[in-house]
Formats: C-alpha cells, structure tokens, sequence
C-alpha cells in the first residue's frame, strides 16, 4: 500500500471516507513526472472529494480588527484579517 492511500483506506480525516478511485488517483499522482498529468489526477481528485464530502460551515466567527487610524487599507477586502497587506501603508 502506498502511503497516500492510507487516508482513504483508513479513513480520510477520521470521516472513515473510503474510495478506490481516490486511492487510485492519488497514488498516480505522487509518482507521475509529468506536471500536466499530474495536475489533472489531483484535479480529478479534488472534483470527487467537493462531491462526495462537501463542507458545512458550522461556526463563522467575527473577525476584528484593531489598528491605528493612521494605517490605510488594513482589512478592506473581503479577505478580511486572512489578506495580504500589499496595498497598506501608514499615513503621516
């Protein structure tokens, strides 16, 4: 067995998720040289894993931010606190 495979023969984050195709994908994919190959079996991967294990937000916490009136453009997109800081800069 090879070791990527153990999260869906074993249970893929404790969900006891189990797919063949998945094991099989992810198998090819860690000894696949070719990029464009490559990217499509973690493609296909992906597309299986939003299908049959979608993800249900159960808590949504409010994000706050403090900070001096003087830094501009902090948390203005809808990133929030999780964005870069390539358009903040401090007022004088």
């Amino acid at each position: 067995m090879h070791a990527l495979s153990c999260y869906t023969r074993h249970g893929l984050g404790g969900a006891s998720y189990q797919n063949p195709e998945v094991d099989r994908l992810l198998e090819a994919a860690a000894i696949e040289p070719d990029p464009s190959k490559r990217f499509q079996y973690f493609e296909d991967f992906q597309r299986i894993i939003a299908k049959e294990l979608p993800d249900l937000t159960l808590l949504a916490p409010d994000q706050i931010t403090i900070c001096n009136k003087r830094v501009v453009d902090h948390t203005i997109s809808a990133d929030g606190i999780s964005g870069n800081l390539a358009d903040t800069y401090i007022q004088r």
